[in-house]
């Protein structure tokens, strides 16, 4: 054949073959629209019942009576519904929702997806545990810290803060570790699920501040500045002078800036020394002005000179937070013809931008 005979034949197929994927892609469409009104049909009478329960409003337990009698098929439907409200609620909410789960074997079927030979399918149990918030999960999802796929391990560990299981903490932290080359959680991960499962943590925050683990030892002195542990104090003050890593002692600074006291100025003072590294002077700079005690006032005065330009902006932005006096001094270094006038100045007319001079100079008069 010629080419004169064969170009017509070609676009022929091809045309044919534009007809018929339009033909599909309208058939599917209309497909999912019929396949869309029919679930919206069945599950039309459920709807306003889950929304009674999400809302807090089924004092007399119908709502949830009408919900366990959903047949299995129509469940398939509405379970999508219900995974999207339980990230959404709280309290007794979240517990008739959780009630709903189990029985309708969600919780059950996830438990049996932890132990897949699939990671996805590991994750994806771990991640429905946690979304219910199922207490009784928690054993099984500790085992899951130590699985080999780093994602389920991730996934684990913040299904156990949800849960909120205190007695999960140690095991949070262990899995910080780095075994047989595994690398343990990201530190952001464990301090989040950490924090999620508030004060009855203490007693493992104190224990893993002794760790042998670097990685433990930051993450609790992480932790215990951001919480309420005030009783772990003491363990940070011995991590802040004798700890062998920059980063832990770093945190624990930070922490003792957060739940510390007016005993713990001249530790951070020390810090900000010439021979400590150029980040610790700066975050012991910083913690002096969250401790807020006049202690700090003479070494913030003098790191306004500081050659480090970034340290001397922190320490003027920590005299601001001590307030009246650290204003004070401020007034008198910007009067001056030091070299941290200029820093000094420059702090005052930024503390006058964000309303906070007006207030503390009138407090000074």
């Amino acid at each position: 054949m010629t080419v004169a005979q064969i170009l017509p034949v070609a676009l022929a197929a091809v045309g044919l073959s534009l007809v018929s994927t339009l033909i599909l892609i309208v058939a599917v469409k209309m497909h999912r629209g019929r396949s869309g009104a029919r679930s919206a049909s069945l599950l039309a009478p459920y709807r306003s019942a889950l929304i009674t329960i999400a809302s807090g409003e089924d004092e007399d337990g119908q709502a949830k009576a009408a919900l366990f009698a959903v047949p299995a098929t129509t469940w398939d439907r509405l379970r999508p519904t219900v995974l999207g409200f339980l990230p959404k609620v709280r309290g007794a909410s979240a517990d008739d929702l959780s009630d709903l789960m189990r029985f309708h074997g969600e919780i059950d079927r996830a438990t049996e997806m932890l132990t897949s030979r699939s990671a996805v399918r590991r994750a994806h149990g771990a991640y429905l545990l946690g979304l219910v918030r199922d207490r009784l999960s928690s054993p099984f999802l500790l085992r899951l810290l130590g699985d080999p796929d780093a994602d389920v391990r991730l996934v684990a560990a913040r299904a156990l803060g949800v849960i909120g299981e205190p007695l999960a903490a140690s095991g949070v932290l262990g899995a910080l570790r780095t075994h047989h080359g595994q690398i343990g959680l990201p530190a952001w991960v464990a301090a989040e699920a950490l924090l999620a499962m508030g004060a009855e943590i203490t007693p493992a925050l104190q224990a893993g501040l002794t760790s042998e683990d670097p990685a433990v030892r930051n993450v609790c002195a992480m932790v215990a500045g951001h919480g309420t542990f005030a009783s772990t104090v003491p363990q940070l003050r011995i991590v802040l002078a004798s700890d062998s890593e920059p980063d832990v002692r770093a945190s624990a600074a930070v922490a003792l800036g957060q739940i510390g006291g007016a005993d713990d100025v001249a530790s951070l003072v020390r810090l900000t020394e010439a021979s400590e590294s150029t980040v610790l002077r700066r975050i012991a700079a910083t913690a002096l002005g969250d401790l807020g005690q006049h202690e700090g006032l003479e070494t913030l005065s003098v790191l306004l000179g500081d050659v480090d330009p970034r340290l001397a902006r922190l320490a003027a932005e920590s005299l601001v937070r001590i307030g009246p006096e650290g204003i004070s001094r401020l007034g008198e270094a910007a009067s001056g013809v030091s070299t941290g006038a200029r820093v000094a100045g420059a702090a005052l007319e930024v503390a006058g931008l964000r309303g906070q001079l007006p207030a503390i100079t009138a407090g000074v008069r």
